[in-house]
Order: structure tokens, then C-alpha cells, then sequence
């Protein structure tokens, strides 16, 4: 079998970009696996996939929903308090980038230069921002600290499009003393506006769509598409390419069954110089675990031959957990079912917090009373606000719970077990519900609160209770290979996302964040994909 110079895992925000770029080296060649389906052409990509709105009011659910054949379709624990929440992530080409919410926010400078000061100077928010400058291609903004040449268009709703239950969310958070902001990717930005999306004329700008399409002509790139990795091989400490099975299984059933098959796979070998893991923060560790890196102790339980005791694999989960606020609303209001349900934000400090902008809150319009998750069908004249706490001091963490490939991880996020984060999800809450009693979404729009009920919020004890029981993620898992330097014994890669130990095997993906940045993680994740693509083509000239 052909050797590759390249193998790179996972065809998503990351993965693509790795593909696009060292595949520019006609001398490289490089192979892309993907454990979904691909899709070469956009008119025959699914409408789930190829559009973020507009289609029909069950695209969202159809996308990322538990139904949703793009979806790896984990479970996992919020807390001990609750029960086993969804946990989508993309299993397609482009990855979660195909199913997202396409909300293209950058993260913030603090957030760099805290990674910088772990080690990782070359993160630091003077040497990230030209990266993000790079990827994209914004039809509203120019100056110096936007670009319009890039891969990846962004856009923001007009004023003039806004539903009606967006603008009432926006004048009721000026109302209550927010500033505004036209431009939330401004590194000094603060307040309520519209946000950045990836999804012009409605079609989800994809890393399959703004990376991909334009060198799948290339002969030195193969893309192999519903093929699963099940292991990396090593030659001791050394990566010499992976073990896959193809055609992969479907998909999780839940969280003990192993994967439904139609037809019978075959499992082969494939070797290369070097393998890139950009398979995401839930697949990334659980390959790595599978293939014998992690905790020692841990890997043994599963009779797992132990390549490199690195004890961080899977450690320090991060996300951005939320609670969401529901209200019924006026049998009179009408609402698009077919527009973008997510339009405007409040990005805010706070009150007590050193950590700029740690909070986000947005409204969800045509939102179904009982859950935005589930079909829009059910009570989709509903109005709800997310509140989402976004720098949790809180992490969780992946275990194994079988050595067999087929079987999801163990997914803690253990969320909301920390005094501080509950301290600022109250206030959120509580800012939220007085939203809801202001002018511009009284009676016009809302009428009766249903959760959390006002013998809750008039208590700290009872609030703390339903935020803890109703947390759930934002799908922004990352952190659980963090980049850092080798003395610390929780760090898996350096700063060029090259594994700790170990040769010719990196990370390029959500995994290496060191914690979660200020922001939806998908931009940040395309410029890891630039910014370990740029190390790896400066590390093979210096070869050369």
C-alpha cells in the first residue's frame, strides 16, 4: 500500500485547513480521513449540511439533533445532577463546521496572551491576530483588523433583517445599560449587536466549502471519506501512520452500544512520515487512549499496551456550559419558523469578574417551549435567552470505557462546581428574567415566564440548584490535549502542537487549547489549523 507523507485525522475545522495547506507542497502528499460521508460537489450536499437557515423550521433539528445522520451523536454528563445530555459533533466532511450554528466570533486578546504565559509565546494575541485575519473573508468590515480575501466569509444581519424578537432583545438590553456594538470581532469590543456569521446568503461556509473545494483537484491530496481510525501505530515512541476500518459504522447508538453497521468493514494499515490528529476534542484523547497515550493506570484497566504515560490525554474538558430561559409568548406574535433563530448577543463582563466579556447571552427566537433541541414543530412560537458562561474555572475530563473503538468515551463536563461560576450563571439568569419584564418584550412578545419559576430566582440555594440540574453545553468542548510546556505534567503538546514524548505526531485542533477562549470555538479552531500548518511546512523546509 502507498506510503503517505502526511496522514491527517479528521477533515474538520482543523483537519481541512492542514489538507489545504500542506497539500500546496506538490512534493507532500498527503492523505485525509473522514469518518463521515463527503461530498465533492455543493449541489448534491445535503440542505441540512449546506444550509444554516431557511429551508425548512427542522433544519436545526435534522443538523445537530439526535436524529441527525451528520452527528457523532455522543452522551454525556453535565453533572451528577442531571441526565445524560446530547453532545453533537460533525462526522462529516468539514466536520462540526458543517453542522454548527455558524456564529464566526473571534477569541479574545486576553485569551491568547493567557496561553502565552503557559508557555506557548507564540499565541500571544499580537502573533494570533494576523491568522484570523487570514482565514477570513468579511463582506461587512475592513480596516486593520479585518480581511476580505480569506477563505471564509462572514457577514452580520442588517438592522433591517432582524426578526422582530431579535430587535426587542436589542433595545432591552440597551434599555438595561448595554452599550452597542457593530462589530463583536473588534479586539476591544464589548455590549449587545449583531453577531459575525459564516453563512452568507443563508449556505454554512463550511471548512469542506472554503478550504476543501478549492484543491480537491490537487493529485498529491486524497480524501477517503467513511473511514475510522481506530488506533495510531507506533514503532516505539514513534508515529508510523494508523490503523483504519472501512467502510466506518454509522454511528453511536448511545453511549454502551457499539456502532450499527450495514456493511461488513475491513480493518487496514496505513503508514506515513507523520500523523496530524485533528479529530477533535472527544475523538482526539480517545483515539490517543486507544493507541496506548494517557494515564498509565487508567489504559491498563482496559488491557491497553502503554506507548507514553501522559496523564493530561483527556483531562481538563473544556466548554462552555448554559442554562436556557423560556417564556410563552403573544398568541398574536408571528415569527419566520424559517429564518436564523440566533441573530444579535450581549457579550459583558461580570459584575465582581477581572475576566472580560467571561459571559454571553443571546436570544433564541421560534424557540420550542420545552427545549431548542428538539423540533420546531413543538411549540416553535416559543421565545427563550441563553445565558452561557464563557470562562468556566470548572473543567471535566474523557475516560475510555472499552478498548473497543466502537464504544463512545466517558464524557464528565462536571459542570458547575465551582462557587464563582454559579455566583455569575445566578446573575445571568437573573439578568435575563428582568430582560423579559422590560417594554420592548412584555406583552408584545412575551407573556408568561415558564422557567426558572420566581420561587427559584428569588432564592440563591433553589437557583443554584436549577442552574446546576439545567446546565448544558454550548458544543464547545476543547482543552483535553493542552498545549503547554513539557515541564507541566497536565500539558500533551508544545506550542506547535507536536505530542510531548513522542515523534512525528502532532494535534491540530480544539484539543490543544489550553481553556476555552472567550468566544464560539470553530474561527479559533480554523486558525489552529493555519497556525500548525505554518510550523509543519517551516519544519520540512528546515529538512529539506
Amino acid at each position: 500500500m502507498k506510503k503517505f507523507n502526511k496522514i491527517i485525522v479528521g477533515s474538520g475545522s482543523g483537519g481541512s485547513v492542514l489538507a489545504a495547506r500542506l497539500s500546496e507542497n506538490e512534493n507532500c502528499e498527503v492523505l485525509l480521513l473522514e469518518a463521515g460521508p463527503d461530498f465533492p460537489e455543493f449541489d448534491s450536499t445535503p440542505n441540512e449540511i449546506k444550509y444554516g437557515y431557511g429551508i425548512d423550521e427542522n433544519l436545526w433539528s435534522r443538523t445537530f439533533g439526535v436524529n441527525s445522520k451528520f452527528s457523532w451523536n455522543y452522551l454525556g454528563t453535565a453533572s451528577t445532577e442531571t441526565d445524560d445530555m446530547l453532545i453533537p459533533r460533525g462526522r462529516v466532511i468539514g466536520g462540526s463546521s458543517s453542522v454548527n450554528a455558524q456564529i464566526f466570533l473571534r477569541g479574545l486578546p486576553e485569551d491568547f496572551d493567557e496561553w502565552a504565559k503557559m508557555g506557548n509565546n507564540k499565541w500571544n494575541a499580537s502573533q494570533t491576530m494576523p491568522f484570523f485575519q487570514k482565514i477570513e473573508n468579511d463582506l461587512d468590515y475592513s480596516g486593520d483588523f479585518h480581511n476580505s480575501e480569506g477563505p471564509i466569509s462572514v457577514r452580520r444581519w442588517n438592522k433591517s433583517e432582524w426578526e422582530k424578537v431579535q430587535l426587542a432583545f436589542y433595545k432591552a438590553s440597551l434599555s438595561m445599560g448595554q452599550p452597542n456594538c457593530d462589530d463583536a470581532n473588534d479586539p476591544n469590543s464589548t455590549g449587545v449587536g449583531p453577531l459575525p456569521f459564516n453563512n452568507p446568503e443563508g449556505i454554512r461556509w463550511s471548512t469542506n466549502f472554503g478550504y476543501l473545494s478549492k484543491v480537491r483537484h490537487r493529485m498529491n491530496l486524497t480524501i477517503k471519506a467513511n473511514t475510522l481510525v481506530r488506533k495510531i501505530i507506533f514503532e516505539g515512541t514513534k508515529a508510523i501512520g494508523v490503523e483504519i476500518e472501512a467502510p466506518a459504522p454509522l454511528t453511536y447508538k448511545n453511549s454502551t452500544d457499539t456502532f450499527h453497521k450495514k456493511i461488513e468493514p475491513k480493518i487496514y494499515e496505513i503508514f506515513c512520515d507523520e500523523v496530524i490528529l485533528c479529530a477533535g476534542a472527544i475523538e482526539t484523547p480517545h483515539i490517543l487512549m486507544l493507541s496506548g497515550i494517557g494515564s498509565t493506570e487508567k489504559l491498563r484497566t482496559h488491557g491497553i499496551e502503554i506507548i507514553k504515560n501522559l496523564p493530561g490525554v483527556g483531562k481538563n474538558l473544556r466548554d462552555h456550559p448554559q442554562i436556557q430561559v423560556y417564556w410563552k409568548t403573544n398568541k398574536d406574535l408571528l415569527q419566520n419558523n424559517l429564518s436564523s433563530r440566533i441573530q444579535v448577543g450581549i457579550r459583558y463582563t461580570a459584575s465582581g469578574s477581572k475576566l472580560r466579556n467571561d459571559m454571553f447571552i443571546h436570544p433564541v427566537g421560534h424557540a420550542p417551549e420545552s427545549g431548542i433541541y428538539l423540533d420546531s414543530s413543538s411549540g416553535s412560537n416559543g421565545f427563550g435567552i441563553v445565558c452561557a458562561l464563557y470562562l468556566a474555572m470548572g473543567s471535566g475530563e474523557i475516560n475510555l470505557k472499552s478498548n473497543d473503538p466502537h464504544v463512545q468515551p466517558d464524557l464528565n463536563y462536571n459542570f458547575m462546581r465551582d462557587e464563582f461560576d454559579l455566583k455569575r450563571m445566578r446573575e445571568a439568569t437573573r439578568i435575563a428574567v428582568k430582560m423579559g419584564e422590560t417594554d420592548h418584550l412584555k406583552g408584545d412578545i412575551v407573556t408568561e415566564l415558564i422557567t426558572p419559576n420566581r420561587k427559584i430566582l428569588d432564592n440563591d440555594s433553589l437557583l443554584n440548584h436549577w442552574i446546576t440540574k439545567t446546565s448544558r453545553t454550548s458544543h464547545h468542548v476543547s482543552g483535553t490535549c493542552k498545549m503547554g510546556v513539557k515541564e507541566d505534567n497536565m500539558s500533551v503538546v508544545n506550542q506547535d502542537g507536536k505530542i510531548h514524548h513522542l515523534k512525528n505526531i502532532r494535534i491540530a485542533d480544539a484539543s490543544i487549547m489550553p481553556d476555552c477562549v472567550r468566544a464560539n470555538t470553530n474561527a479559533t479552531t480554523i486558525v489552529i489549523g493555519e497556525r500548525i500548518a505554518k510550523s509543519i511546512i517551516n519544519d520540512d523546509l528546515r529538512i529539506e
